[in-house]
């Protein structure tokens, strides 16, 4: 019988406390696990500061934060301590690097790993076969080549990795939901609308994301200029670059949309509650398009249905969670007329709530994803053992 595992994973997701609940989860099946996590890491929400790295509450294992070089950049960040002596140090049975193959991080994690005997784990949601120029190429290469197992965010990503020449085992990893976190709760919903003014009769078309360009805010904000319908409110969560033009739409019509700039990831449930369909109009851009739409799957795990648009892999995640509907991508008046048609057909919109709410729960739990991964790492181990 293969023991449990003593794991160790690179992430700079898990500066945030809710990227660790996967880990937990790990725990839970009897992994002892560390994390190394980035001190000082500038995200485009922290408006230039480091991220203060907190706990999981139901996370046990030690998080080792060290400084890094190039803080403000998922590729290009790298960590200033001695990765190989930390490793070294812990011995562990699996190496995980949960960043791209391609980036500085996960390069230096496997480098300072060489020549010790553990299972070595990478992360992508790469979509999009891209060439990297030297030295990123080169250190894809390293780290490709060196991978036991690659956690894959969709099929498509799993093509990529086999245009890569990617010759390990696969596992599909999609981003999933903490559903005892996202799950409905219509009186949270309703006291939520109350301290926002929110009618509770009102029609709440919601998004929640980055306001950037490929995400569709550009769209959103024509499809809420266009509209007339009084018993429509539309709620903006997030913050980005577009934020100006989003506050000048409020300021032009400040009974029609609600913004709010600063909700931390733990408390995004109690604005999703609020909902009663939320919209992702993402556009593919030359080089991006949808990864994969976790927001689609935290608003079904709330029992809220989604609008999406084409663009990567939404609308194979709607189809797979038949939570929601796809449109075009790039329309801003096929987004008003079907957030129209949703208003005014409530039992298909709330067929589809209930439907995104039981396929989430059955197939995108964190904690389904953990129980799949120990699963993979056991046979991994049994193989190495032979």
């Amino acid at each position: 019988m293969i023991p449990n595992m003593k794991i160790l994973a690179i992430s700079h997701p898990c500066i945030t406390d809710v990227n660790q609940q996967f880990y937990a989860e790990l725990e839970k099946l009897g992994h002892e696990v560390q994390l190394i996590v980035p001190s000082n890491f500038r995200t485009t929400l922290s408006n230039g500061k480091a991220v203060r790295v907190s706990r999981w509450p139901h996370f046990r294992g030690t998080i080792r934060a060290y400084p890094v070089g190039m803080s403000g950049s998922i590729p290009l960040h790298f960590y200033l301590a001695r990765l190989r002596s930390v490793i070294r140090a812990y011995a562990p049975d699996v190496l995980i690097a949960e960043e791209e193959p391609y980036s500085l991080s996960a390069w230096q994690a496997f480098y300072a790993s060489r020549g010790m005997a553990m299972t070595r784990v990478v992360y992508s949601a790469q979509n999009i076969h891209k060439r990297y120029p030297p030295p990123f190429s080169r250190m894809e290469r390293y780290v490709l080549d060196h991978a036991d197992l690659a956690l894959a965010v969709s099929e498509e990503v799993v093509n990529v990795l086999h245009q890569k020449q990617f010759k390990g085992r696969h596992m599909l990893f999609p981003l999933g939901v903490d559903t005892e976190q996202f799950r409905p709760d219509k009186r949270l919903g309703r006291i939520q609308r109350i301290t926002n003014g929110i009618r509770e009769n009102a029609f709440v078309v919601g998004f929640v994301g980055r306001l950037v360009e490929e995400k569709g805010i550009r769209l959103l904000l024509e499809a809420i200029a266009h509209c007339e319908d009084p018993d429509i409110t539309y709620l903006i969560v997030g913050n980005g670059p577009l934020f100006r033009q989003v506050m000048d739409m409020q300021a032009q019509k400040p009974t029609k949309l609600i913004v709010s700039s600063h909700v931390e990831h733990r408390n995004i449930h109690e604005w999703m509650n609020m909902m009663d369909v939320l919209v992702l109009p993402s556009i593919t851009m030359p080089n991006w398009k949808e990864q994969f739409g976790r927001v689609i799957v935290e608003a079904n795990a709330c029992q809220v249905p989604v609008i999406g648009s084409a663009s990567g892999e939404i609308p194979k995640l709607i189809g797979k969670t038949s939570g929601g509907w796809v449109i075009p991508e790039n329309d801003s008046h096929v987004l008003y007329e079907q957030i129209r048609y949703v208003k005014r057909n409530a039992p298909e919109r709330l067929a589809a709530a209930s439907a995104g709410l039981d396929y989430v729960r059955r197939h995108l739990s964190k904690k389904g994803l953990a129980a799949n991964l120990h699963s993979n790492l056991r046979e991994l181990a049994h193989r190495q053992a032979i």
